[in-house]
């Protein structure tokens, strides 16, 4: 999982904390020692069999990324405890899928179809929303250039091929992208 800031209040910062906590090699059946139960899991991808030991795996993965949104909330809290929570873009995503067969580097939905959460203070009308548009992370650097004010097009970054995700912070993503590609 990988955590995006940038601030905006004097000057611009950016930070980026990738944890590592959800990739191999967590320890298998941790989440039974941390006092998880195989029933927490309510329902398995249909492709996976439906047994002990995958939900085991299952629960394990679960519990890694509980520990990494341990550190996206200490890290929110101290830019809070700042007060530089409501200036500041934060960006939690992910590169690719769960780290199961089917799941990661392949070219199915649980691949590509990862978490992508962003808040920016005030400048996010109607927060909270889900927001059913295809994005993709090549949509992140321009997100910032325009957010500090620098245009993409004239950047001459502007072939790789991203677009500003400002508009979704103000409501207007209607018809964002009809297609993401993807390939192996």
């Amino acid at each position: 999982f990988k955590f995006f800031v940038i601030n905006f209040i004097f000057s611009y910062f950016y930070f980026w904390y990738g944890g590592h906590e959800p990739h191999r090699s967590y320890e298998y059946g941790s989440s039974l020692k941390a006092g998880k139960k195989l029933s927490d899991i309510k329902e398995m991808p249909a492709f996976f069999p439906d047994n002990d030991i995958v939900r085991t795996d299952m629960l394990d993965y679960a519990l890694e990324i509980e520990y990494f949104d341990s550190h996206v909330t200490e890290i929110l809290d101290f830019l809070e405890s700042k007060g530089e929570l409501d200036n500041t873009i934060v960006i939690v995503t992910s590169d690719h899928g769960m780290p199961f067969p089917r799941a990661k580097s392949d070219e199915y939905d649980v691949s590509n179809h990862i978490p992508l959460a962003i808040m920016w203070g005030k400048n996010v009308k109607e927060p909270g929303r889900v927001i059913d548009e295809y994005v993709s992370l090549i949509d992140i650097a321009p997100t910032f250039f325009e957010a500090i004010g620098l245009n993409w097009e004239e950047s001459g970054m502007h072939e790789t091929p991203g677009t500003s995700l400002i508009s979704f912070f103000k409501g207007a993503y209607k018809n964002f992208r009809d297609y993401v590609l993807i390939g192996k």
